[in-house]
């Protein structure tokens, strides 16, 4: 029984990431590490070539919108591929190069999927033991002007109910060697952070430790 429910919680965990193959219809949105290439093309991974994208460089907010080139599979720690030419555009941090990708089309039918998903994950809500995970509520005291970099954070989420956060601690402590995860509360939901990293070699290390688990489907978040 608890098999199946780990599984089931990990079905929820990939459902609620970006969803493979992307095509003109579906949203995609996604922070994570770009990798410099010296070629001329834009190489992602689920996004369909000719799909347009908007990149933003998260340190100083300089954005550019272009088409996707090429979808390849590549090293699962980096989001995107660009050009020199574009990531000189973007003044990407050569030890930080942390962009957001989105896609520029919504769907209707996307987002009332994601709701399903939230009753699949009220399926599978389980009880856990609750000591020593600290909750803090960050939607409290939170100032819209602060948008000084203080921290960039891997976490997992977010998830509505609280059990489910607390379950995906467990599991991290489980399964993932010095690992300290902590749940924060924010905007009425639980969000599960797994490791703070300073440069793209801090978050090198910490997929070297997940990268043969079920736990690629992390978030970065700027706080």
């Amino acid at each position: 029984m608890r098999n199946k429910i780990f599984i089931l919680f990990f079905l929820f965990i990939t459902s609620c990431q970006n969803l493979p193959t992307y095509e003109s219809a579906q949203i995609y949105e996604k922070i994570g590490f770009a990798e410099i290439s010296n070629d001329n093309q834009i190489v992602h991974h689920t996004i369909a070539p000719n799909r347009q994208i908007r990149i933003t460089n998260l340190l100083n907010k300089k954005n550019i919108i272009v088409n996707v080139d090429k979808n390849l599979n590549y090293k699962k720690q980096r989001e995107i591929i660009l050009p020199n030419k574009y990531s000189d555009l973007l003044e990407l941090n050569s030890t930080l190069p942390l962009v957001k990708i989105e896609t520029l089309r919504t769907n209707k039918t996307f987002k009332a999927n994601i709701g399903k998903i939230f009753e699949e994950e009220k399926q599978v809500v389980q009880n856990v033991d609750t000591k020593d995970v600290d909750i803090v509520d960050l939607s409290k005291n939170k100032k819209n002007t602060d948008v000084k970099l203080k921290k960039i954070e891997i976490f997992y989420g977010d998830f509505i109910y609280k059990n489910s956060a607390l379950d995906m601690v467990s599991l991290l402590k489980k399964e993932i060697p010095n690992v300290n995860p902590v749940i924060v509360q924010l905007n009425k939901k639980y969000r599960v952070k797994a490791k703070t990293i300073n440069d793209i070699n801090d978050f090198d290390i910490f997929f070297d430790k997940i990268v043969n688990t079920k736990f690629e489907n992390y978030n970065i978040s700027i706080d």
